[in-house]
């Protein structure tokens, strides 16, 4: 039995091990013809190979984590999963890239060296997390421990989901601001997936009676409530993201179902997403939490099923139009076109906002926005006007901002530091040592990474800091507060 992160991990059986290579091989090898036939007439031969390879590639560091429970946490693994769904499936269904003008025009020479770079970008952050780990970070580096009670561990899970319901319901109301600074704030007093990670944490921990099970079920029934309500569906994706997380770094164990569950959850709800937000964001309405549900499922119903106005759509335009969410190898093969031909390299620039990422804003009124490098991007890359930015924020991938700043070997130079930095966070929350709070931490973390690896790397690294910060001490008061308390309950009944 093996030590890691607070939890005792067996050796994979080597007959267990064995099946999960033959597996893995197998689906790589049944992968490349459908690569090869079934990949949108957009690819080239040649870009089809190549994503294929990425695809494998990207889950190596996954594979890793399966076969060897022993070793240690991987963040880059995380991160893989995203670049093989958005860039190595993505060759499924990415036609064109739409911009404010009409369709962009990307050259198949662009589109095989964005495919070569994020097939890359994997095994360059796998590099930098190894070379880091090699110097033992752990020697120097804070490694907190956060031990919570069980029973704190599922209260305090309890307490942030609710009090984030409770947020949002008030916001559905108009009984919350929407000024965005003050939105900020009361996100950040309410962070919904930390409040399922501390939950997760619990359950995988071992305590979670059938009960505690049942309720998490009802937990994220009125999550998912609360997106229907609110048209967003990350809302609901993030808590199944959590707990495939969880599952995959505390268990060493990889679960379908909450995959499956986010591939229904796009696919059912993103077609009829704007005509919702159209019907509630652009006109004040008086509906309510029930009603707001009740009118998202009635589209996606009328959307999926027809009405006595009109036959069902065509399932593969509305799969197709789910599906463009999902995809970032066009974007980044787009920005390949244009940089350095229209765009010169920014040899930096796009990091800016690093310089001023500790100072208060009320110091400094004129720093920067986290996301200075995806507006100014949006804006050079032709998907909107510097007006159209207060309505629509387009990512800038980490990868893409990269690219921009210092080219396809630079880009690649900073993908083995990137690799590096999620060594060090690894070795800071998920340490052998690591009580149940960090973990879950850890989880809360890991998730906002992979996410924010789709936008710039100041948006999510420029308060990375803070954010341990702020939520660790909020965990070390309830993990230090409960022997006192215990302390306090014996000396009054003595």
């Amino acid at each position: 039995m093996i030590p890691f992160g607070g939890l005792v991990l067996a050796p994979r059986p080597p007959r267990a091990a064995s099946r999960l290579l033959l597996l893995y091989g197998l689906g790589m090898t049944l992968a490349l013809p459908c690569y090869a036939l079934l990949a949108t007439e957009r690819y080239t031969l040649l870009a089809r190979l190549v994503a294929w390879l990425g695809f494998g590639l990207a889950l190596l560091p996954t594979l890793v984590m399966v076969l060897r429970p022993q070793s240690p946490p991987c963040g880059v693994a995380a991160t893989g999963l995203v670049i093989a769904f958005f860039y190595h499936l993505g060759v499924f269904h990415e036609r064109r890239l739409l911009l404010r003008w009409g369709m962009a025009r990307i050259s198949d020479d662009s589109v095989e060296l964005a495919l070569l770079l994020a097939a890359l970008a994997t095994p360059c952050m796998w590099l930098g997390w190894f070379l880091v780990g090699r110097l033992r970070p752990g020697r120097i580096l804070p490694q907190p421990r956060l031990e919570l009670a069980p029973r704190t561990l599922r209260a305090a899970g309890v307490a942030i989901i609710l009090w984030s319901l409770l947020a949002d319901a008030l916001w559905i109301h108009g009984q919350l601001t929407t000024y965005q600074p003050a939105v900020s704030v009361i996100q950040a007093l309410a962070p919904l997936e930390l409040g399922f990670a501390l939950l997760v944490v619990h359950r995988l921990g071992g305590h979670a009676t059938l009960r505690d099970r049942v309720l998490f079920g009802g937990w994220m029934v009125l999550v998912g409530c609360i997106a229907l309500a609110r048209g967003m569906i990350m809302v609901i994706i993030r808590p199944f993201l959590i707990f495939l997380l969880g599952w995959l770094y505390l268990a060493r164990r990889i679960r379908l179902m909450p995959v499956l569950a986010v591939l229904a959850v796009v696919l059912l709800m993103q077609p009829v997403k704007g005509e919702f937000r159209q019907r509630i964001w652009d006109r004040p309405v008086e509906m309510g939490i029930a009603e707001r549900a009740l009118l998202y499922l009635s589209l996606m119903e009328r959307h999926w099923l027809g009405s006595a106005a009109g036959p069902p759509v065509d399932a593969g335009q509305s799969l197709q139009r789910a599906a463009a969410r999902t995809g970032a190898s066009l974007p980044l093969a787009h920005i390949m076109e244009l940089t350095p031909a229209s765009v010169p390299y920014q040899r930096g620039a796009t990091y800016r906002y690093l310089l001023y990422t500790f100072v208060p804003r009320f110091l400094y009124p004129d720093k920067p926005i986290a996301q200075q490098a995806d507006v100014w991007a949006a804006i050079m890359y032709g998907y909107t006007t510097e007006r159209g930015t207060a309505h629509v924020m387009v990512g800038l991938s980490q990868m893409g901002e990269a690219f921009i700043n210092f080219g396809f070997l630079g880009a690649l130079g900073f993908l083995v530091l990137l690799g590096g930095l999620y060594r060090i966070c690894d070795e800071v929350l998920l340490h052998p040592g690591a009580g149940s709070g960090s973990r879950a931490l850890y989880l809360f973390y890991l998730l906002n990474a992979m996410i924010g690896s789709e936008g710039s790397f100041a948006q999510f690294w420029g308060g990375v800091i803070q954010t341990f910060l702020f939520y660790g001490a909020g965990l070390w008061v309830l993990a230090v507060r409960r022997p006192l308390a215990v302390d306090a309950g014996m000396s009054s009944r003595a």
